[in-house]
């Protein structure tokens, strides 16, 4: 979490001096509601996610945006039916942290654009520990991080922002072998389109 937010801050400083070297414009915040659709294993297991982003771009020359974006989204979990007995799945949540770049087809923060984002996805996880002697398995709540990478599509309009994205993030989890009690550590990449609508502050 720390080196993600060390890499967004050293991003912005460099863009702040790229701006000013080119005359690229003012940096400007954007603050806006999110919704996740999960997809895949992911979307097996949770539901629609609903949260917020809040983002930071200094814009570089005439097309060219550097971005910092960080937010919250909550899922909620879906029923699981294994051998007939329907679980009610827990809720989850995501912490994105992501630095990127964006591309303005028209003009600097102007009309639709391309952006491209890496960084980390903090997630809650359940850890399971196996005891040999009562041959119980406990679990945990904790929290890791992931991998996470996106493409993103969108329209710039005056102090709105549309983006639509496609988020992966790689998820590692310990799995624990019932009959030998042995921890196996297996990752999967898990993802979901992301949809925010966000208010920009300030002016170009």
């Amino acid at each position: 979490m720390k080196k993600a937010l060390l890499i967004i801050v050293i991003i912005i400083g460099f863009g702040n001096l790229s701006s000013k070297a080119k005359g690229g414009g003012n940096g400007r915040f954007s603050v806006g509601p999110e919704i996740g659709l999960p997809l895949g294993n992911f979307g097996d297991a949770q539901g629609i996610g609903f949260g917020g982003t809040l983002r930071y771009e200094m814009p570089v020359g005439n097309n060219l945006g550097i971005t910092g974006t960080a937010g919250y989204l909550t899922f909620t979990g879906k029923n699981i039916t294994v051998f007939g007995v329907t679980t009610k799945g827990e809720s989850t949540y995501l912490i994105p942290v992501q630095a990127g770049l964006k591309y303005y087809f028209m003009g600097q923060q102007e009309g639709f654009y391309g952006h491209v984002m890496l960084g980390v996805h903090m997630y809650k996880t359940v850890e399971a520990t196996f005891n040999p002697t009562t041959y119980a398995i406990s679990t945990k709540n904790s929290v890791k991080a992931a991998l996470s990478y996106a493409p993103e599509i969108g329209y710039h309009l005056d102090n709105l922002d549309f983006g639509l994205r496609y988020q992966l993030f790689t998820i590692s989890n310990n799995i624990v072998d019932p009959f030998s009690g042995t921890s196996v550590s297996a990752s999967s990449t898990s993802g979901y389109v992301g949809l925010r609508v966000a208010y920009v502050f300030g002016e170009k």
